[in-house]
């Protein structure tokens, strides 16, 4: 806790009436999706460089860390304070200009992700990347986190799309750090999760809008099937622009939370969409791969309206999932697609020996599944069986070869973990990188390194 004298200092430095103490009215900005607590001591709504600037070398006086923030749609607590100081939100710093000509988007880091994809679309261009939060999540935090989304496969992640950044450095200084940067140093910034860097501004590669294709449904009697017909599609060279996986515990919660949009029940179903030149042979040759693994259904989108809701049945289940339960921890484990079947197989091992319910969903295409753990009563079991959960999970993921974050981020919830990923020279190095770029470790500390 901070005193009543630097509370006053604070608030004589900073903006009048962006500045907040008392959280009580204010609860989210304690938390974020994981539902973990953390109390800051201030919080402040930033709108300019020079502001941030100025909340940045009066932390660095106090020796107070600075804890960024955007939407607060994280699933690592990476925009958590879990040592105190100043939560610095970007989420007022939203503005958006598409330069068509040039096919680039610049925005700040507040920029809520749709309304940049909307921006675009109506000069009849497209970005793509699409976190399943991207009605909500800021392009900041995008950038913190890397993140992708259902689209991913086809057309890649985040850093596939940003040309450039602009923001300040622990030591108070503006910088902008493009492609031509010497040691790729805007690729180390993106998916840094805010512990090297404030970005103040980014600028998005555009590209044009793709024709619309056909969107698939196929629902299967057993889950190990739709897993293999997700390794055959890959097998065969076909990208479709979604390829998304739903178990059936993950079907049921969509259907309880959503009645009016009922998806057929069944062990497992897969979501398609293609797009583009080749849209229609790659949807043919889809329906040919799931039609040898019988599945109970197998249709498409009779139109636009039908194919948005199944879409959109797909974007709300986070939380659907969460509203079934208790308690939820999301894991978002990634392996080669060729090995997606055994992983499939291992959460239904999970959920057979495990006093929690478990279900599981995720980006297909790339082999990145979200496996939930839910409490259902709140009890201790639940707890003990969920701790033991993750790390059986994280174990069996790593020994298919894969990796233990796709798009989450380590921050707080997986940095015990991180050993098991990477061996220690590794880690020694990330340390120093991180010293390099914070020498004082005033830029969210506590995230990523035990």
């Amino acid at each position: 806790m901070i005193s009543d004298d630097i509370k006053t200092d604070l608030a004589k430095t900073l903006p009048a009436g962006r500045v907040v103490f008392d959280f009580n009215d204010r609860p989210e900005y304690t938390k974020d999706a994981t539902e973990l607590v953390f109390t800051p001591d201030a919080l402040f709504f930033a709108e300019t460089e020079d502001e941030i600037i100025a909340a940045l070398k009066w932390c660095r006086r106090h020796g107070l860390p600075v804890v960024l923030r955007g939407a607060g749609t994280g699933y690592s607590g990476g925009a958590l304070a879990v040592k105190g100081g100043l939560l610095l939100s970007t989420e007022r710093m939203k503005n958006i200009v598409i330069d068509r000509d040039h096919r680039i988007a610049t925005a700040g880091p507040g920029a809520i992700t749709g309304d940049i994809m909307a921006a675009a679309e109506r000069q009849g261009l497209f970005y793509p990347p699409d976190p399943a939060s991207y009605l909500e999540s800021t392009i900041g935090g995008n950038v913190a986190e890397n993140a992708g989304g259902l689209r991913c496969k086809k057309y890649g992640v985040t850093k596939d799309y940003v040309v450039a950044v602009r923001g300040i450095t622990a030591d108070g200084d503006i910088v902008t750090l493009d492609n031509n940067c010497p040691f790729g140093l805007m690729d180390v910034i993106i998916g840094s999760e805010g512990t090297l860097f404030i970005v103040t501004s980014v600028t998005l590669r555009l590209i044009p809008l793709p024709s619309p294709g056909r969107t698939i449904q196929a629902v299967f009697p057993r889950a190990v099937d739709a897993a293999a017909v997700v390794a055959e599609v890959t097998a065969a060279g076909i990208v479709p622009m979604v390829m998304e996986f739903m178990d059936r515990d993950a079907i049921a919660c969509s259907n309880q939370y959503d009645p009016g949009h009922r998806i057929e029940e069944g062990e497992a179903m897969l979501l398609f969409e293609t797009d583009g030149r080749g849209a229609d042979s790659d949807a043919d040759r889809i329906k040919d791969i799931c039609g040898t693994y019988t599945p109970s259904v197998l249709r498409e989108a009779s139109g636009a309206d039908e194919r948005e809701t199944l879409w959109q049945t797909r974007r709300n289940l986070s939380k659907a999932v969460k509203e079934t339960a208790h308690s939820k921890t999301a894991e978002d484990v990634c392996v080669p697609p060729s090995r997606l079947p055994e992983l499939v197989a291992y959460v239904e091992q999970l959920r057979r020996r495990l006093r929690v319910r478990v279900n599981c969903y995720g980006h297909a295409g790339d082999g990145n599944l979200h496996v939930n753990f839910l409490g259902m009563t709140g009890s201790a079991g639940e707890a003990e069986d969920t701790q033991r959960g993750v790390a059986m999970l994280f174990e069996k993921t790593l020994a298919l070869g894969g990796t233990l974050t796709g798009e989450h981020g380590i921050g707080i919830t997986k940095k015990d973990f991180l050993a098991r990923e990477f061996d220690p020279p590794t880690i020694t190095f990330m340390r120093r990188l991180k010293a390099v770029f914070d020498q004082a470790d005033i830029l969210n500390p506590g995230k990523m390194f035990v």
